[in-house]
């Protein structure tokens, strides 16, 4: 198995179905912040991602908002959306976080799906853990500064999976084969 390969894709958190998800056995969906659920400068919890979090929760999912940034940042993008669990400074790609979020819930790694828009923090570390990992478009081209570096090496696993037949990258869009 790869670790940089993700299990799934979908242009963006709007287009996840979560009934296959539920289907699938899953009951925690640990949701990357930053350019998947909103955008660089957000100040507050977009329509949309308010949206999917409620639906999130209908389906009989828990959604987890699991992010590598600090929770005053946090904070601040998913204002005017209070009731959503967050877990920041999640050191992903280390999967201790990833475990000690299944340990807290008592749940298995087969039962818990990480979405996000990046292959070295967001699927090496869902994979690492053994969860079932989904990967998102990017909402913005816009990036921070440490994202953008780590974008130019994505670039290479990209290419190497490609040429491995194990993904193919459409425009803004990736399809798993």
């Amino acid at each position: 198995m790869n670790l940089f390969l993700p299990r799934q894709a979908v242009d963006s958190f709007r287009d996840l179905d979560l009934a296959s998800l539920k289907a699938r056995g899953i009951h925690l969906l640990l949701c990357d912040v930053d350019n998947t659920l909103s955008i660089i400068g957000d100040q507050g919890c977009s329509p949309q991602a308010a949206k999917f979090l409620d639906e999130v929760r209908k389906a009989g999912i828990q959604p987890v908002l699991f992010t590598n940034n600090f929770e005053a940042h946090a904070l601040k993008v998913m204002h005017g959306h209070p009731n959503v669990e967050m877990h920041t400074f999640a050191c992903k790609p280390l999967p201790f976080s990833f475990w000690w979020m299944m340990h807290k819930k008592h749940l298995k790694a087969h039962q818990v799906a990480v979405l996000g828009d990046q292959l070295f923090t967001d699927m090496l570390g869902g994979n690492l853990s053994g969860c079932y990992t989904i990967l998102s478009s990017p909402l913005s081209k816009e990036e921070r500064r440490d994202t953008k570096l780590m974008r130019k090496l994505e670039e290479i696993v990209y290419t190497s999976l490609e040429k491995s037949n194990k993904l193919k990258r459409e425009e803004n869009h990736v399809r798993i084969l």
